[in-house]
């Protein structure tokens, strides 16, 4: 925000108030000291609702008694992230549970089926781990929702290795890890 001082003396700003129409009025502390016949920049930041949509929206600004009208322009925000981000699971289809955040102000589809190659460190990339949604999702802005689905885990995967694969849900990622697993049977003393 451009504050300009067309008095004969310093102006002191120490807070700035938005008023929009629907709204309460917002006082936000501000320091600026502007000498006379001068304009300063001064950074203000309007806190809005979480959730609020991106775009423009019309306010008025009080500084010092004076009013004018302006601006608030709210960026898109992506973020989010899931609970729990880490599993454990073995070769075959096994039932999961996710609950998914959206920490931004854009809605978020989710893939109904999402896939992520294992890696058992090597050069070489295994097969994949498929996630599957039992339903077609769109987390909303500012949302959390509870995702179930069923986790592939190929039966392919070299026993004797731990093997790991990142599968994408949303903008966050679901770690696999698959451990080596026992191929004859255990013996016990």
């Amino acid at each position: 925000m451009t504050v300009a001082n067309t008095g004969d003396r310093r102006l002191a700003v120490r807070r700035v108030t938005i008023l929009r129409k629907g709204c309460a009025d917002v006082d936000i502390q501000a320091v600026a000291l502007v000498p006379p016949g001068t304009t300063a920049s001064m950074p203000v930041t309007v806190p809005m609702a979480p959730g609020t949509s991106p775009g423009d929206y019309p306010a008025q600004v009080q500084v010092a008694g004076m009013s004018r009208a302006a601006v608030l322009r709210v960026e898109a925000e992506l973020a989010m992230h899931i609970t729990p981000r880490r599993i454990l699971a073995e070769p075959g289809t096994h039932d999961v549970s996710i609950v998914a955040v959206n920490e931004g102000n854009v809605d978020l589809p989710l893939a109904s089926v999402t896939r992520g190659r294992t890696s058992d460190g090597g050069k070489e990339p295994g097969p994949d781990v498929t996630l599957t949604l039992s339903a077609p999702i769109v987390l909303g802005a500012a949302c959390t929702v509870t995702v179930h689905g069923l986790l592939e885990v190929p039966p392919s995967l070299e026993p004797t290795r731990r093997h790991t694969a990142s599968v994408p849900v949303g903008l966050a990622d679901l770690e696999v890890i698959i451990l080596p697993r026992t191929t004859a049977p255990e013996v016990t003393t």
